[in-house]
């Protein structure tokens, strides 16, 4: 049985040659980012190992808002 895993995609740009933002593993937080729909998708069907890109926030930094 496959694993089920959890992402937050953040789209950070979507302009009529393509779309850039970040996946962020829900578990441990780790981020990659991506610069085409091509690459958002590869990297929802064949996860790459991730890289940390920025910290995960804390509930306090959250309602410091």
């Amino acid at each position: 049985m496959e694993t089920l895993r959890s992402y937050v995609v953040r789209v950070y740009r979507q302009e009529a040659d393509g779309v850039a933002g970040v996946i962020e593993s829900v578990e441990t937080g780790d981020a990659v980012p991506f610069r085409s729909a091509n690459e958002l998708w590869a990297a929802l069907v064949h996860p790459v190992p991730m890289r940390r890109s920025f910290p995960p926030r804390s509930i306090d930094e959250e309602g410091a808002k």
